[in-house]
């Protein structure tokens, strides 16, 4: 068994949860309820099973709140206590904002584990006071909540995320630990001659609902640019390589990439060492290049 570290910094888990975390609340119907229905607030990570340990760290984070389980290839951790969350995950995210749009999934979060707390879910008017709140969370209700509830529901406003003018650079490093990637690039040009090209890109993509923070990530890291891969989603990317060796690198070599995002880092910097010294413009660079790419991201496993 894994020695849990122990370290991770609080940005760093509220990073990490921008990019892979889940506040969600499921109403299920019942006969145990006088108004029919039972809430489940639930606060979720769900990764590839070869992050269990990371998942291990994030529960060792939260003093141990919740579980861990594991299906296939995903390995699952969920808090479901209102106790806990009211008492350990809340406090958090008070004290450590996140700063997508998952920021306004937290509000709309809290507020019905507060009318929960009040024991208000239990009669009608809560209910419908959670129906509202859980109409605007995420991607709202599913057909039948619309259906049973189209009398009632009334949309609660989401609240606008303002981008902080200084990001902890440890949340960087969790957010990038959650959906960034580190990839080798290797092509072929026919000018002068058929000749291998080699080069490095950082990028990371989110929901175009978050476009004002990839955007505003050349700015804070002075570097890098953003493009619409589709009309839903965003991508910020860095390519040049002088700037990811002299900007990109040693922020992360600082602020840490966790789980095994990190063995995809190391490559990474393993091959820009090796460009950085020309060794790729030899035969023998470049297959020590090809044999890093290989073993890199979907590569390794």
């Amino acid at each position: 068994m894994n020695k849990i570290k122990q370290n991770l910094n609080p940005n760093w888990v509220t990073g990490f949860v921008d990019a892979e975390g889940c506040f969600t609340v499921v109403l299920s119907q019942t006969n145990d309820s006088k108004v029919g229905w039972q809430v489940k607030p639930s606060f979720k990570i769900k990764l590839h099973i070869r992050d269990i340990n990371l998942l291990k760290e994030i529960r060792f984070f939260f003093n141990e709140a919740g579980t861990i389980w594991t299906d296939y290839k995903s390995a699952h951790y969920a808090v479901r206590s209102k106790d806990e969350m009211m008492k350990i995950i809340i406090p958090h995210f008070e004290k450590y904002p996140l700063i997508t749009k998952k920021h306004s999934d937290f509000l709309l979060f809290k507020n019905i584990l507060k009318i929960m707390n009040k024991n208000e879910h239990l009669g009608k008017d809560g209910l419908i006071n959670i129906i509202n709140l859980r109409a605007s969370l995420n991607k709202g209700l599913s057909t039948k909540l619309k259906t049973f509830f189209s009398d009632n529901v009334k949309f609660i406003k989401r609240s606008e995320v303002i981008i902080p003018i200084n990001i902890d650079y440890n949340w960087f490093a969790g957010f990038f630990s959650g959906e960034g990637c580190f990839f080798i690039e290797i092509s072929k040009t026919r000018a002068p001659r058929l000749i291998n090209t080699v080069g490095l890109r950082v990028f990371i993509g989110q929901h175009i609902r978050d476009k004002l923070l990839i955007n505003s990530l050349s700015n804070i890291l002075g570097c890098g640019s953003t493009k619409y891969s589709t009309k839903n989603a965003i991508i910020f990317s860095v390519n040049n390589f002088k700037n990811i060796y002299n900007k990109i690198i040693p922020l992360f070599n600082q602020y840490k990439i966790e789980g095994e995002k990190l063995l995809d880092f190391k490559d990474f910097c393993e091959a820009a060492e090796l460009i950085n010294k020309k060794a790729h413009l030899t035969q023998k660079g470049l297959e020590q290049i090809k044999i890093i790419k290989s073993r890199m991201n979907k590569g390794r496993y």
